[in-house]
C-alpha cells in the first residue's frame, strides 16, 4: 500500500466520521433505516449462536445479503460494540472502493491523469458516505463490483472472476445480473475460441460461493431466493397498477444523479459516444449497468426511498466515466475560463451535497430511533412475556425484543406473503394466531387503524415524523 492509498483510507474514515459526529452533535446515533437492524439481528445470532436465523433456533432464509451478515457477525464473535464494528466496516469499504475506483479508471483510460479525482469524488459523494454509516451492504456491493470489473478488463482467470461474482451475488441478488453482464461483454466475448472452457471455470467459481446459499434457501423455504424478494414484489404490486412503467423507470434512473454527478452527465455522454465510435464494447459494460440496474428495480421493486439506496451501486460508474469524459471535453474545448469554472462548480457542488447528506443522515437516524426503536423498547418493557405480537417493521423490534413475533411484511413470516397487502386477511390471520399486540404506522394499514378492536396502547409522538408529514408508529392492543 503506497502513500496515496493510505490517504484514501484516512479520508474515508474522516468523511464517514464527520457524518457520525454531526449526528452525535444533534443527539442521535444508530442507523438510518430499520433494515440495518434486521442485518444486526441475523449477525448477532450467527456470531453468538452459530445460527443463520432471525429468531434463535429458527433457521431463516430472510436475509438478502448473507455475505454482509457474515462480516457483521465477526464483530459479535469478537465481542465488539455492534455499531462501532459496523461503522468501521463501512468506512473501510468506502476507502477500498476509492482505491479500486482509481485502478478501474487507469484500466479503462491508461494514459489518464485524473484517476485520483475519481477516488476523491467517491470519498465525498454524499450517497456513498451515507451508505458507509448506514449499516447496510451497499458499499460491499460497490467494492466487489468495482473489483470484478477491473479484474475482468485485466483478463483475469475466469475462476477468480466467478468467485467474485458469487461474493457479489451473496451481497445482493442482482449481483448475478451484473456479473453476467461483465463476464459476457468484458471477458468471454473477446475470447470466442475459449468460450466454453472459460465459462466452465467461471461457473465453478460462482458455484463455490453460491451453491451452499441456494441449497440453504431451498431447504428452508423451497425457493432459491430469500423471502424478502417475494414479499417486496407483493408489497409494492399496487405501484405497477397505479403508475405507468415509464414513470417508475424514469424516476429510478434519475435518482442516482442527485448530487454533483449531474454535472458529469455531459462527460458520460461524450465517453459513450467515443467508445461506440471506436467499437470498444468491453469497456461499455459498466455504463450499461447505469441503465440496467434501475430497469431491474423498475420491473420488480419500483421505489426510490432512502435516497435511492437500491440504485446507489451505479454511482461509482457514473463517476469514473463522467470524470474521464469531462477531462476529455476540457481538452477538446480548450477554454481555460470555462473549464476552470466547470471544475470548480463540480467541486463546490460535491461539498455542498456532502454537507446536506450529513443532515439527511442525521434526520434518517433520528426517525428510526424515535419511531421504530422507541416503540420496540416500549413493547420490550411493557408487553407480557407470553404476549403474541405482530409488527410490520421488524428490525429494531427484533434487536431489543427477545421473543418471536409475527412479521406482517413477510420477511420472517413467509406464510403472510400471499396476502400481506390485504388488511382483512391480515386481521383474520392475527386473530387466528391469538395476537394481542400489533405495531405499525396507521397510514400503512388504515383499515386496521380504524378497527375498534385495535386499541392504541402506545404512540411514539415523535415530533420529527409529524413535521415531515408522517404518522407516528402506534402499538395497538387487540381486544376481541
Amino acid at each position: 500500500m503506497n502513500r496515496r492509498d493510505v490517504v484514501f483510507v484516512v479520508l474515508a474514515f474522516t468523511s464517514a466520521a464527520m457524518y457520525l459526529a454531526f449526528a452525535a452533535w444533534r443527539g442521535v446515533s444508530g442507523f438510518p433505516l430499520d433494515d440495518a437492524w434486521i442485518h444486526q439481528v441475523y449477525a448477532r445470532n450467527l456470531g453468538t449462536r452459530g445460527e443463520f436465523a432471525f429468531f434463535p433456533g429458527q433457521p431463516s432464509a430472510g436475509s438478502t445479503s448473507p455475505l454482509w451478515t457474515i462480516l457483521l457477525s465477526l464483530g459479535y464473535a469478537l465481542r465488539m460494540d455492534a455499531r462501532v464494528w459496523t461503522y468501521l466496516l463501512g468506512a473501510l469499504l468506502l476507502g477500498a472502493s476509492a482505491f479500486w475506483m482509481a485502478r478501474l479508471a487507469r484500466r479503462i483510460f491508461p494514459d489518464s491523469l485524473f484517476t485520483v479525482h475519481c477516488s476523491l469524488f467517491t470519498l465525498f459523494e454524499w450517497h456513498l458516505v451515507w451508505s458507509a454509516v448506514s449499516g447496510m451492504e451497499i458499499l460491499l456491493f460497490v467494492f466487489l463490483a468495482l473489483w470484478l470489473v477491473e479484474r475482468a478488463l485485466a483478463n483475469a482467470h475466469p475462476f477468480f472472476l466467478g468467485v467474485l461474482a458469487g461474493a457479489l451475488t451473496l451481497t445482493r441478488p442482482e449481483g448475478i445480473v451484473f456479473a453476467a453482464l461483465i463476464a459476457v461483454i468484458s471477458q468471454f466475448a473477446i475470447c470466442n475460441s475459449q468460450f466454453a472452457t472459460r465459462l466452465t471455470f467461471f461457473a465453478i467459481g460462482l458455484a463455490l460461493f453460491l451453491a451452499p446459499y441456494l441449497i440453504f434457501n431451498v431447504a428452508i423455504t423451497g425457493t432459491i431466493l430469500p423471502n424478502t424478494f417475494y414479499a417486496k414484489n407483493v408489497e409494492y404490486a399496487e405501484l405497477f397498477a397505479q403508475t405507468p412503467f415509464i414513470i417508475l423507470w424514469s424516476k429510478l434512473l434519475i435518482t442516482p444523479w442527485v448530487g454533483a454527478q449531474i454535472l458529469l452527465l455531459p462527460g458520460v455522454v461524450f465517453v459513450i459516444a467515443r467508445f461506440v465510435r471506436e467499437r470498444r464494447w468491453q469497456t461499455l459494460a459498466p455504463v450499461a449497468w447505469i441503465v440496467l440496474l434501475p430497469t431491474l428495480y423498475a420491473m420488480r421493486l419500483p421505489v426510490d426511498y432512502q435516497h435511492g439506496r437500491y440504485e446507489m451501486p451505479v454511482i461509482p460508474f457514473i463517476v469514473v466515466y463522467g470524470i474521464a469524459g469531462t477531462a476529455m471535453l476540457f481538452e477538446k474545448i480548450r477554454l481555460r475560463v470555462l473549464n476552470r469554472a466547470w471544475g470548480i462548480s463540480i467541486a463546490v457542488t460535491l461539498g455542498v451535497f456532502w454537507l446536506m447528506g450529513a443532515g439527511a443522515y442525521t434526520t434518517d437516524v433520528a426517525v428510526i430511533e424515535c419511531e421504530m426503536m422507541r416503540s420496540a423498547r416500549w413493547v420490550a418493557d411493557n408487553a407480557p412475556r407470553d404476549a403474541r405480537i405482530a409488527a410490520h417493521d421488524i428490525g429494531a423490534l427484533g434487536y431489543v425484543y427477545d421473543r418471536p413475533f409475527i412479521d406482517l411484511a413477510g420477511l420472517v413470516s413467509p406464510e403472510v406473503i400471499p396476502f400481506l397487502r390485504d388488511e382483512n386477511r391480515l386481521r383474520d390471520f392475527m386473530f387466528s394466531r391469538n395476537t394481542q399486540y400489533a405495531i405499525f404506522f396507521p397510514d400503512w394499514y388504515p383499515m386496521l387503524a380504524h378497527d375498534s378492536r385495535f386499541v392504541p396502547a402506545y404512540q411514539t409522538n415523535c415530533a420529527l415524523t409529524r413535521e415531515m408529514g408522517g404518522a407516528n408508529m402506534t402499538v395497538y392492543k387487540i381486544v376481541r
